[in-house]
């Protein structure tokens, strides 16, 4: 058994971090005064689901003590604990959304419960459940049984309708202190026999990020390895770098080092560091940063040493806020990408070499540079579109009547210097084309095929997208306007050779793990 399912708590005095909600429920219960509704919101890993089973424990135990603790003795205590109680139904609202399944609910309501007070419905994730549902399950709720509760949990209470919400008594359950994280962690720790110190326990308290269950998941992962693991071992073991550490990327960041930043990257997933983690660890720094920047830092920064903020506060006061903001957004991007990427690491490796990027040559600077080049590279096309533009025909003009075909082996063939002219502009978009691929070519639009959303997203930004048909347009002297189109699975194999750009620049960062690779 898993240690956050074996160390649940079983009674509300158990329950750590919760107590106005605790103290509520508790003299609801003295009273004989429960609600037939309750609505649980807050954080994942903050209790809500085991206050619910608590609550369903204190509402059928049989007990005759005056206590309105559930006794954990009885033969309804026993079983709810066991997960076999008739009366208490757990309904999954992420897998169990639909009308059907409220219609059902509503059937069984109706009957008398097998051998308790009160029937239980827990339904988890409640915001799952379509529009439909909810206007089934709001019959159920203006005129519940007598011998029904609902207990509704949820991280995100904005999505239940207003008349379901306005139904049910609210408790908002609030994320816990890494003190109070680090009680129940000692707690376990006792229970387990293990020596961990509690230095070494206030890691993984502060890694869990408010979430008890998450601690402790952390914390089954330390003790199978070592359970007398020290702070060092302990932040070896979950992945998490030191603040001198994430500062150490965060500078190469800075000084757009970008070769070095994915290396360092590179070395931190092959000795084994979650991804998800560090990405988290940068978000909380640039945090750091903003706080000191905003004049509350010291106030609010407690987790780390007077020599660790001094150096924030140093990095802090030479970056802009207009550089910290865009630092912040595109971390918290690649966090939520992080979720839907075939390659873990690849969302934060975009997002390093973007944020090494992000002062590029104006869009001015880049057209002359690219009308240098076309000029010296000038060829029977680039005449043409000359002429055109100084006789002022507006859209470029081919020299001939190209057919659809042609031009598409024609932008094939040019595909390397479209490349390089896509880089002179924006260096990461360059990243994002090279994973595309020219797929066809008709009334005037190329059909390029993408294997990843994000890369599809970016490149049809509109100012990116006009950007690149003007650099197409100059490159084959032909109208072109580009749409995206998704390609399925990544082949292993899927490096066109009339397409690989056969670049000269071996130190480009991209070329780790851009291309067609």
């Amino acid at each position: 058994m898993t240690l956050y399912r074996k160390y649940r708590p079983q009674k509300l005095s158990e329950i750590i971090g919760q107590e106005r909600i605790v103290e509520a429920l508790t003299k609801q219960l003295e009273k004989g005064k429960t609600h037939h509704a309750y609505l649980f919101t807050g954080p994942k890993g903050t209790g809500k689901t085991s206050t619910a089973r608590i609550l369903a424990k204190a509402l059928n135990c049989t007990s005759s003590a005056k206590s309105v603790e559930p006794c954990n003795k009885c033969k309804n205590c026993l079983a709810i604990t066991s997960g076999t109680y008739l009366d208490l139904i757990e309904i999954d609202a992420a897998s169990n959304r639909g009308i059907d399944d409220i219609r059902q609910l509503r059937e069984g309501i109706k009957l008398a419960p097998a051998g308790g007070k009160y029937k239980v419905y827990i339904i988890d994730e409640a915001h799952m459940l379509t529009p439909e549902a909810f206007n089934a399950l709001l019959k159920t709720l203006e005129e519940p049984p007598e011998h029904a509760v609902f207990i509704l949990a949820t991280t995100e209470p904005h999505k239940l309708p207003g008349t379901i919400i306005s139904r049910s008594q609210r408790f908002d359950f609030e994320r816990p202190s890494v003190d109070k994280i680090q009680k129940k962690l000692k707690n376990v720790v006792k229970g387990e026999n293990w020596n961990l110190d509690d230095d070494a326990l206030a890691e993984i308290a502060k890694v869990s990020d408010g979430a008890f269950r998450d601690a402790e998941v952390l914390l089954e992962k330390v003790g199978s390895v070592n359970p007398k693991a020290k702070k060092e071992e302990i932040l070896e073991l979950i992945g998490k770098k030191k603040v001198s550490q994430v500062l150490e990327i965060l500078k190469m960041v800075e000084a757009k080092d970008t070769k070095e930043a994915i290396i360092w990257l590179d070395d931190f997933i092959s000795g084994g560091g979650n991804i998800r983690v560090l990405n988290e660890a940068i978000l909380e720094t640039l945090r750091k940063f903003l706080l000191i920047k905003t004049g509350v830092g010291e106030k609010l920064i407690r987790d780390v040493t007077p020599e660790e903020f001094e150096e924030l506060n140093n990095i802090a006061s030479m970056i802009t806020q207009d550089r910290l903001t865009k630092l912040i957004n595109l971390f918290s991007r690649s966090i939520q990408e992080l979720a839907m990427a075939t390659i873990p690491q690849l969302p934060l490796e975009l997002a390093l070499v973007e944020a090494c990027d992000f002062e590029v040559k104006s869009e001015n600077d880049s057209d002359k540079a690219i009308e240098t080049e076309l000029d010296q590279k000038e060829t029977p096309d680039t005449k043409i579109e000359k002429e055109n533009k100084a006789s002022g025909n507006g859209k470029t003009k081919s020299k001939e009547d190209l057919s659809e075909e042609k031009i598409l082996k024609k932008i094939k063939s040019a595909w390397p210097n479209i490349l390089k002219e896509v880089r002179s502009k924006n260096k990461s978009l360059e990243m994002f084309m090279k994973a595309a691929i020219p797929e066809s070519f008709e009334d005037e639009t190329l059909n390029l095929k993408f294997y990843y959303q994000f890369h599809k997203d970016r490149v049809e930004d509109n100012k990116n997208r006009e950007m690149i048909e003007g650099i197409i347009e100059r490159e084959v002297a032909s109208p072109v306007k580009i749409k995206g189109i998704m390609g399925g699975k990544p082949p292993e194999k899927a490096k066109p050779k009339e397409l690989v750009q056969e670049s000269q620049e071996n130190e480009d960062p991209s070329q780790i793990f851009g291309g067609f690779d």
